[in-house]
């Protein structure tokens, strides 16, 4: 009989039997398979079996439910498929499980394909239409947490680059206009300021202006 092996956060396994047409898998006390994971939602997904074999199909669940690493709303399962319901995963047989499996807990398979961290909201199904994006809940929250503080782990130096570049610019015009007037002073023998003031005003033409009498 086909049966269907669970691998629980805490490091436990547990194997359930297909017995019935329609096993229910979620976080709901009156599901087949409770799962206890924060990332399963209550009534996460079923999985039926038909003429055509045995079928696993998402409820709307909050973190999807995922076949060999890709997620599906409803997959034809295959013998030693794995099966992701949130972070919870599971190898599906198309008989009995291995009987090491009843004996001793065992890590829980790696897929091929790494599976996206769930989301903080764990709640039970969303309404319909209403299932978030995959990219949406892609982000666990230590992600979102050091996506959030990496931007901000490093200081602004635009307003100081600025401030240090004013200041070497009046440092080089105060250095310039200190040379040049020592050079004045020692080539003219005068003040570069008051012979300035002398060339710009002393050029001026001087008019007069006499009022004539009648």
């Amino acid at each position: 009989m086909a049966s269907v092996v669970f691998y629980m956060e805490d490091g436990t396994t547990l194997v359930h039997t297909l017995e019935n047409d329609v096993t229910t898998i979620g976080r709901h006390p009156e599901s087949n398979v409770v799962l206890t994971c924060p990332s399963s939602s209550g009534r996460h997904a079923i999985i039926k079996q038909t003429e055509d074999g045995v079928y696993v199909q998402d409820l709307g669940s909050s973190n999807g439910t995922r076949v060999n690493g890709a997620e599906i709303e409803e997959a034809l399962l295959k013998d030693g498929d794995r099966v992701g319901f949130g972070d919870v995963q599971s190898v599906f047989y198309a008989g009995d499980a291995p009987a090491v499996l009843e004996e001793k807990p065992v890590p829980a398979p790696r897929l091929s394909a790494p599976l996206p961290p769930p989301d903080v909201s764990v709640g039970d199904a969303p309404p319909s239409g209403s299932r978030p994006a995959a990219s949406a809940r892609g982000l666990s929250p230590v992600r979102r947490a050091y996506g959030k503080s990496s931007a901000s782990s490093y200081p602004d130096t635009t307003e100081s680059g600025c401030m240090t570049s004013v200041i070497v610019t009046g440092l080089f015009v105060i250095a310039f206009v200190v040379g040049l007037a020592m050079r004045h002073s020692k080539e003219m023998n005068g003040n570069i300021v008051s012979d300035t003031m002398d060339k710009l005003f002393g050029s001026m033409p001087k008019i007069k202006i006499e009022r004539k009498e009648e």
